[in-house]
């Protein structure tokens, strides 16, 4: 993940180095406060975010305690950002690996009211009730909804898609919705987004936008989630 912007309008990210109690060698990642009788920040997890000081934009190393034979120094300081308000840029992964493409949904049965899209896939198992799809190419592509209502064969919204959902239309969906979302779930390595998981899933993060790529932006790998901590050590609610 990058620092993209900060919301109260600035573009500057304020960085500080302090000292880490975790090997890391991964830029954008969540460290959290110091725990106690702890030595330094610690990573957070793909579900864990609480407490959060910020997101590194260096790395530090090996972590190590114990004083060393060519007494070289055993601090192991990270450059973290810590703007409470700061908002990140996270890629969609379609699973827990980074990279991975996010699936298409084929349509199976046409819509020609443009108020549903019926694949021979899921909607249900993991829910996206409440999350967002779009149109990957067809008609529709780059048209942007939120999902309203599940069935195991179908997603819903109410605010109708301009044109009918054709059969062979391909559609994408994140488990997310811009204001609404309070929860994002990371991928193993803690520096992209899990699209892969269900609605309401993951850590405590605000989602601030998406940016949903179609087939001409290669919306499979190129679309992004920005979000920001919902519980930030210097925001004022810290759990």
């Amino acid at each position: 993940m990058e620092f993209a912007f900060d919301v109260s309008g600035t573009s500057t990210a304020m960085v500080k180095k302090y000292q880490v109690a975790a090997t890391n060698n991964v830029l954008g990642v969540p460290y959290l406060r110091t725990a106690g009788a702890g030595t330094g920040l610690v990573l957070g997890t793909t579900t864990g975010v609480a407490n959060a000081v910020g997101v590194n934009i260096d790395t530090a190393g090996t972590y190590v305690t114990a004083q060393q034979s060519d007494n070289s120094d055993t601090s192991r300081l990270t450059s973290i950002i810590i703007n409470p308000g700061a908002v990140y840029k996270m890629l969609m992964s379609g699973g827990a690996t980074n990279g991975t493409a996010l699936t298409l949904y084929p349509v199976t049965t046409a819509s020609t009211d443009g108020l549903a899209i019926t694949t021979a896939s899921e909607w249900s198992s993991p829910t996206y009730d409440e999350g967002t799809a779009w149109g990957y190419d067809g008609a529709n592509a780059g048209k942007v909804r939120k999902i309203t209502s599940v069935s195991s064969t179908a997603g819903t919204v109410i605010v109708a898609f301009p044109y009918d959902t054709a059969v062979g239309d391909n559609f994408l969906r994140a488990p997310w919705n811009p204001t609404q979302t309070i929860t994002l779930q990371l991928t193993t390595t803690l520096d992209q987004a899990d699209a892969s998981i269900a609605v309401g899933s993951g850590g405590a993060w605000d989602i601030v936008e998406l940016l949903c790529g179609d087939i001409g932006s290669e919306g499979r790998t190129n679309s992004y989630v920005f979000a920001m901590f919902q519980d930030h050590i210097f925001g004022g609610a810290v759990t």
